[in-house]
């Protein structure tokens, strides 16, 4: 609870919970006082909501603090502001689902995603060459991605956030051996842990608004409202270094590293300050997620596509019409192909 109300991600989606409550939410100014009806509502409304529609608010509320969302700082600013009235909420959230937020990595329920993208790259055989890395260095290109199972209500969102395109998607389950050695990030704290056991410096140019420097051409000037909130941890005005991890030295140490529920809503964009002016923060995860760093996998087994429906019933982002979703236990043809590329993906 305390993590939620200290991190971007977690504020956000408190103010976004509270916002669900109003009678026109569209046109509720994230900079307007937090009401305390609303906030009562919100906190009751836990008891009764799934734990997949509190998933879609958290992941819409990511995005308005995100990476690429032009008003993210002014939008952090208020959500920070206005947090300390909106704690009921949290005490709600981790009543009722403090335990699902923290689930351990399920070795049998882990899904690769996979998109209509071809398959013609041949990845060199033997262990992953993780040096070419993905930002300011938050992932290994190499790296394998799995989610755990996640609920329906979700799959729009993740399909979204992790820009799994063109469509179709398919669905695999890829069972995890029980040797596999897994490090959980359930806080900003473990990923500065993972951080500084294995350090590597950040790719500064191309860091984003919320550290100085980089690519990120926005007027620093709109960081104002953010930088002058109190305990924020959402940016910083100066640093020594930004520290990621080095790839190369985790996959000593751990076949993969998985951020839970929790570990996204409190450490997703959330700066932890280092020794010496150095920081850490991970970015781009936008979910739970785990990144594997080799093949310590079982059979991959077909699943039914995900469900990309929207709330009104229509397809999400469907081709032409189409269907946005594969499924590869009935499509030979999307299987063999998407099995072609896994194997690629996995040096086998």
């Amino acid at each position: 609870m305390e993590a939620l109300l200290a991190a971007p991600v977690g504020v956000a989606w408190l103010a976004e919970l509270e916002r669900a409550q109003h009678d026109d939410p569209w046109r509720l100014d994230p900079a307007l006082p937090a009401d305390p009806r609303a906030v009562a509502s919100a906190a009751d409304a836990v008891a009764g909501a799934s734990f997949g529609s509190l998933l879609v608010a958290a992941i819409d509320a990511s995005i308005h603090v995100g990476p690429w969302t032009a008003d993210a700082p002014r939008a952090a600013a208020a959500a920070y502001a206005q947090a300390g009235a909106r704690r009921t909420i949290a005490e709600a959230i981790d009543a009722r689902f403090g335990d699902a937020l923290h689930a351990p990595l399920a070795a049998g329920s882990q899904e690769w995603w996979w998109s209509a993208e071809g398959d013609d790259v041949v990845e060199p055989a033997g262990e992953f060459v993780l040096g070419d890395v993905y930002g300011a260095g938050q992932f290994s290109w190499a790296g394998v991605w799995t989610v755990s199972a996640p609920p329906r209500e979700v799959h729009v969102g993740l399909a979204d956030v992790h820009e799994i395109f063109p469509l179709p998607i398919s669905r695999w389950r890829l069972p995890v051996r029980d040797t596999a050695r897994i490090r959980t990030i359930h806080r900003p704290e473990d990923w500065a842990e993972l951080v500084v056991a294995h350090p590597a410096p950040a790719r500064a140019e191309e860091e984003g608004w919320e550290l100085p420097g980089g690519r990120d051409r926005r007027d620093r000037r709109s960081l104002d409202p953010l930088l002058a909130t109190r305990d924020q941890r959402g940016a910083r005005a100066a640093i020594r270094h930004h520290l990621v991890p080095d790839w190369s030295s985790v996959a000593c140490e751990v076949d993969g590293v998985h951020v839970s529920w929790a570990g996204f809503l409190t450490g997703e964009g959330c700066v932890t300050d280092l020794a010496d002016g150095d920081v850490a923060m991970l970015r781009y995860w936008f979910s739970e997620r785990t990144h594997w760093l080799r093949d310590i996998f079982g059979e991959p087994e077909p699943l039914a596509g995900p469900h990309l429906v929207l709330e009104d019933g229509t397809p999400w982002g469907a081709p032409g019409g189409g269907s946005a979703a594969a499924d590869v236990r009935t499509d030979p043809a999307r299987a063999a192909a998407d099995l072609r590329r896994l194997r690629r993906m996995l040096r086998r």
